[in-house]
Order: structure tokens, then C-alpha cells, then sequence
């Protein structure tokens, strides 16, 4: 598959796929992105969430922030142009394309205590433990802690009163990201598997990604 991206109206950027996998409704991803690789979230049925997560491949304790992000950008979430940076404030991903153009940089991932919250006997896939298996083989059992995660394709913005709304999920059939690494990565997605609000459009689908290079320089 190659992607045409226009940077700014001048400059095209042809992107080749390097792998692409499709993940499954509830499930869960993770590899490796090389600096200067790309990576191609999209969203193929529209209205579904996918939990993002980018860690430092060579020392697992530096990870994108969520919050680090909002700082260095002014702005509840980069646009095309800007990057997200780590908690050790350094860039990690910049946003290249983006056709959806809503996401989210507040809301936690799902996990077991909300599920049970909404009266879910027994388990229920969540973000949060898919996160955790997706990335067991890099991790192993050291791991326990879930930062705040990118939001792909979620609507959560704040009211004026400052309330935080859980919005509809905003995003059309084919909606997609594109990621470019500034170092090494491992990445780790979720396709969020919540049914109990709009997250997912109430019905959760899948996520496509794609591991691309520049075709062109």
C-alpha cells in the first residue's frame, strides 16, 4: 500500500507499507517503530476508539505523556505539524496527517474497576489489559504501570464551566493518523472495547495498522 500525505501544500510525502495488521474488535497491538518509520492508525468502519501508547525502546521508563504533550503544545492535543513529547519533556511522534481531526489527552484508559463500576460480573477486555498483554513481550511481568494513553478518535473536550463531556465518537469510515518516530519506539494499541458509552460508537469494530516508510526521501 503507499499513502500520498500533503505535508503543506507544497511537499508530498509517498509512504510504503512495511507490514499491516488488522486488529480485532476488543483486541490489541504492539511493535516496534525505527526513528524516522511511520505509523498509520485508521479507523475503517468509523466511530471507534484506539488507546495509544509509545514507549522509549531502549529504556521503557520514558514514555509519551499525555500531559507533557498539552504543556509543550498549548493545546488539549497536537495538530499536524507538532509532536508528542515524553515525560522526560523530548519529542517522541509527530503528527503527521490526521483526517479526523478530534482525539483525546484527558481521559484514562478503560480498565477492570471500570467495568465493574458499570456492574460487569467477572472479566471484560479493557485498554488497560490489553495494553499490559500487548506489550508482555517486551516488558515481561516488570511492568505494571498504565500511563495516561493518545486517544485516537475520541471527543472528550472542555465545557466552559471547565466539565470534561464525553462526547460522540467523531470519527468517518477511513478515518486515519499518521505518526513519524523521532527515536526508537515500542507501540502498543488497543482497540478499545468499551460498549458502555460512545467511546466505540457503542459497538466496538476494528483498527488497522500500518508500519510505513518514506517512499521519496
Amino acid at each position: 500500500m503507499t499513502v500520498e500525505v500533503d505535508l503543506n501544500g507544497k511537499k508530498k510525502l509517498q509512504l510504503s507499507t512495511i507490514t499491516h495488521t488488522v486488529i480485532a474488535p476488543k483486541g490489541r497491538w504492539s511493535g516496534q517503530l525505527k526513528a524516522g518509520q511511520y505509523i498509520k492508525v485508521t479507523d475503517p468502519c468509523g466511530k471507534q476508539a484506539a488507546d495509544f501508547w509509545a514507549f522509549n525502546e531502549v529504556d521503557f521508563d520514558e514514555h509519551l505523556s499525555a500531559s507533557h504533550t498539552r504543556v509543550w503544545v498549548n493545546r488539549l492535543c497536537p495538530v499536524p505539524g507538532e509532536s508528542f513529547h515524553t515525560n522526560r519533556r523530548r519529542p517522541i511522534l509527530q503528527l503527521i496527517a490526521d483526517t479526523c481531526g478530534m482525539h483525546d489527552l484527558i481521559t484514562p484508559a478503560c480498565d477492570a474497576d471500570r467495568y465493574r463500576l458499570y456492574g460487569v460480573q467477572g472479566d471484560h477486555p479493557s485498554c488497560a489489559s490489553n495494553m499490559k498483554l500487548a506489550l508482555t513481550p517486551y516488558f515481561k511481568d516488570t511492568r505494571f504501570y498504565v500511563p495516561q494513553p493518545f486517544n485516537m478518535f475520541m471527543c472528550c473536550p472542555v465545557g466552559p464551566d471547565t466539565s470534561v463531556i464525553n462526547g460522540p465518537n467523531p470519527s468517518k469510515p477511513g478515518d486515519y493518523v499518521i505518526l513519524k518516530a523521532w527515536i526508537d519506539c515500542v507501540i502498543a494499541i488497543s482497540a478499545c472495547p468499551q460498549e458502555f458509552n460512545n467511546a466505540a460508537g457503542w459497538y466496538p469494530t476494528e483498527i488497522e495498522v500500518d508500519i510505513m516508510e518514506a517512499a521519496n526521501g
